[in-house]
């Protein structure tokens, strides 16, 4: 087996070990999950197939016990914490490679299988938000939350009332290493002045789509085929695949299919965080009516690159949309200041914007007129600023708040479109 492949099935090995890992920890450690039947079921049908694996794939049957003990989830997690450091060792042997790329590849498809059934128990019934792993070949297949269909109302009732005695959903305070973020807060008013440690507490779970990870071997020997034995052509796919989820994404979008769309920005998430997707996902769940959702992953954004100006245009964007004038203005504020901002007028416009809810038309003047010298060929915003002078200067014998309140008003401003990030 090729050294670069070697490494790289490593890292997919151990991403996939550390995304158990994590859940485990939400299960066991900063929640009661790990007591409810659900679990423990999940618990012993794991270390069964876990045995199964290593007794038709790995050693010779006399190797096994016969008898597969009841575990525990710690034992289970100590136990896939071995068996993982036996399969990184075997990937390091000259072994046969296609076994063990096989058998490798198997694995950590158990570890994927049973994490996603863990992370659903997580997201129906706690607020702990666990990082998903940033894949490299793996392949993320969407699935949506779980309702538990296949219980009857008695059985559902009787895992509610257990629930209630076993599960404390307070918010802990998470000390360990891992990347878990305990959440669950929504955002309501929101201080310009917070901190990105601050920050964190407005950070929502993860939502209703888990993805599925699967590793298909097959992507691996066409990469080893393909002359992509090193690992540095690895980001080079990676960025491929998550410029064309975006592109997908966005034409989505267009046909306001917005499901398809969440989908696609979910997907290229998983090959990449950065501030731009994050700003998106949030967009479309704006587009929805989601906005706490919307509000949550434009504070990620913010978190992730504090320089990348959409996502504050975003954030004050979704609290005018909420009746949060004044809030929104400062958030528009910080848009203006951003570093990396292409579309520098938004935040101006959306400005204007407020401030002509605020019935305050000279300010209002002002802030279009900024955005105009940004973007000179707007002719939506040209028409905004001439109609705004003329009932500014028509009003300086009159008081202008009695002539923002007549009839005809509306139809004398046609204001620019809300502005954001996605036209970046």
């Amino acid at each position: 087996m090729d050294e670069n492949i070697k490494i790289l099935l490593t890292s997919e090995l151990l991403c996939a070990w550390s995304y158990f890992e994590r859940l485990v920890h939400a299960v066991n450690d900063l929640s009661k999950l790990s007591q409810l039947p659900e679990s423990r079921e999940l618990t012993q049908k794991m270390n069964f197939d876990l045995v199964e694996l290593l007794e038709t794939k790995v050693f010779k049957k006399e190797f096994i016990s016969e008898n597969v003990t009841q575990l525990s989830l710690s034992d289970l997690k100590q136990k896939c914490h071995n068996t993982t450091e036996l399969f990184e060792k075997m990937i390091k042997l000259e072994l046969n490679s296609e076994t063990v790329l096989e058998v490798t590849v198997e694995y950590t498809n158990l570890i994927y299988e049973y994490a996603h059934e863990w992370h659903h128990l997580c997201s129906d019934f706690t607020d702990l938000s666990i990082q998903l792993p940033r894949v490299n070949l793996a392949e993320a297949i969407l699935s949506p939350a779980r309702n538990y269909e296949d219980l009857n109302d008695e059985d559902l009732l009787d895992l509610g009332q257990e629930l209630e005695e076993e599960i404390d959903s307070t918010p802990r305070v998470h000390t360990s290493g891992l990347s878990i973020i305990d959440g669950g807060s929504k955002v309501e008013t929101i201080e310009v002045e917070e901190s990105s440690e601050e920050m964190d507490e407005h950070n929502i779970s993860e939502d209703a789509i888990i993805p599925l990870f699967k590793l298909d071997q097959k992507n691996i020997k066409r990469f080893e085929s393909n002359g992509l034995g090193s690992i540095g052509s690895l980001e080079w796919q990676r960025d491929k695949k998550y410029d064309h989820l975006m592109h997908e994404g966005h034409e989505a979008v267009f046909d306001k299919d917005y499901d398809k769309a969440l989908e696609k920005f979910t997907k290229a998430l998983n090959y990449k965080e950065t501030a731009e997707i994050l700003t998106l996902v949030g967009w479309v769940y704006s587009l929805t009516g989601s906005l706490d959702k919307a509000k949550s992953y434009c504070l990620k954004a913010i978190q992730k690159d504090g320089d990348y100006g959409p996502p504050y245009n975003d954030l004050g964007t979704y609290l005018l949309t909420e009746g949060q004038v004044e809030e929104s203005l400062k958030w528009f504020e910080l848009a203006k200041k951003a570093v990396n901002y292409q579309n520098r007028e938004y935040p101006y416009i959306n400005s204007g914007r407020a401030q002509m809810t605020l019935k305050n038309l000279p300010k209002a003047l002002e802030e279009f007129s900024k955005a105009l010298t940004l973007a000179p060929y707007h002719e939506e915003l040209h028409n905004t600023v001439e109609r705004l002078k003329k009932s500014i200067h028509k009003s300086e014998s009159k008081d202008w708040e009695v002539n923002w309140q007549g009839e005809n008003t509306k139809n004398d401003f046609d204001l620019p479109e809300n502005d954001d990030s996605p036209l970046n």
